[in-house]
């Protein structure tokens, strides 16, 4: 690590891949703050400085901000260019490396594939997640790195133990229990990432000179859902069910395309030969080690995914909160 990045503030930090993230930062002899509303207990590996702030509340927030003194920030959950504005107010000319977490969904669909860097993002304000986030990122843009050192990680769907509403889950327990798995008309390419690479991904740009004022797109090796599905098939030594259908044909029928996993009509994958060339990041974990550890790291959560209510109809839905990627 450079001397100089030792201390550490992660906004967010007690869930899922906040949490892999201070895990990570640990595992490097890190010294951590997280920054959150501290409503979720959590246990760390390590001694965790813990900052209680709400970003629902802006001045609160920004007060909280001017009382920590660190090397580097980490900011997993901004959602909205006015949360990210206040983070780059209060810290503005006192980091030496900012990393903004993003997403695949900052692109503007449909893109060429694999979508590179530079693709073109989402304009539409229809499209709420990807075009806030893509609002996040160009106020990151217009702060000269010289005030801000900062680098953006857009990440595919991100996967692993403790994912609060795993895509996997869903679909082991689809086909632990015989149930058909809907799957586009045809094969497309899609893409995750396991969260301990994930968190691998953000020390680099941390660790990186060469991250400053840089964008990167991070990702694991490319599937099709068919193949997935077949991989979890084979960990649950069943036999799998598929049924090939069109989004029209599904909208018709009352249920939502867009909340079955990794059901893409088109390729989604993610580009990520610039933070292999240039930071030397490449993901270390195989889809069948970490989805055997996904699985038994969610084997206490019975009724986990199904009460996000992927794929069904509207009326049936339980009690489905909007999750986005990643």
């Amino acid at each position: 690590m450079s001397p100089g990045i030792q201390n550490i503030a992660v906004l967010g930090g007690s869930r899922f891949i906040g949490r892999a993230i201070v895990e990570e930062l640990l595992k490097k002899g890190c010294r951590v703050t997280t920054v959150n509303r501290g409503f979720t207990p959590v246990r760390y590996s390590g001694p965790v400085q813990r900052v209680l702030a709400d970003r629902r509340d802006p001045a609160g927030y920004a007060e909280a901000l001017a009382r920590i003194h660190v090397d580097g920030v980490v900011d997993v959950t901004a959602y909205h260019p006015l949360e990210t504005r206040v983070v780059l107010d209060a810290f503005r000319d006192r980091l030496d490396r900012f990393v903004h977490i993003s997403t695949l969904s900052v692109y503007r669909w449909p893109f060429p594939c694999p979508v590179s860097e530079d693709a073109t993002l989402e304009t539409h304000p229809l499209n709420a997640y990807g075009f806030h986030k893509a609002a996040c990122e160009g106020l990151i843009i217009a702060e000269p790195a010289a005030r801000i050192p900062w680098a953006v990680l857009r990440l595919p769907p991100v996967f692993g133990p403790g994912d609060p509403s795993s895509r996997e889950a869903y679909l082991y327990r689809q086909i632990l229990g015989g149930k058909s798995i809907v799957v586009p008309p045809r094969p497309y390419q899609c893409q995750n990432l396991f969260v301990a690479d994930a968190a691998r991904a953000v020390y680099s740009l941390i660790e990186s000179k060469k991250a400053t004022g840089r964008i990167y797109n991070a990702g694991g090796l490319p599937f099709t859902l068919e193949a997935y599905v077949e991989l979890l098939a084979e960990i649950a030594g069943k036999q799998p069910e598929m049924m090939r259908a069109e989004r029209r044909v599904l909208e018709q029928g009352g249920a939502d395309p867009e909340k079955i996993p990794y059901f893409f009509e088109g390729d989604l994958v993610l580009d990520t030969r610039r933070i292999r060339d240039e930071i030397g990041f490449v993901p270390t974990w195989t889809l069948e080690k970490a989805l055997a550890v996904t699985l038994k790291g969610n084997s206490l959560l019975p009724e986990q995914g199904d009460s996000h209510g992927w794929g069904l109809p509207r009326e049936k839905r339980l009690s489905y909160k909007e999750r986005p990627l990643p």
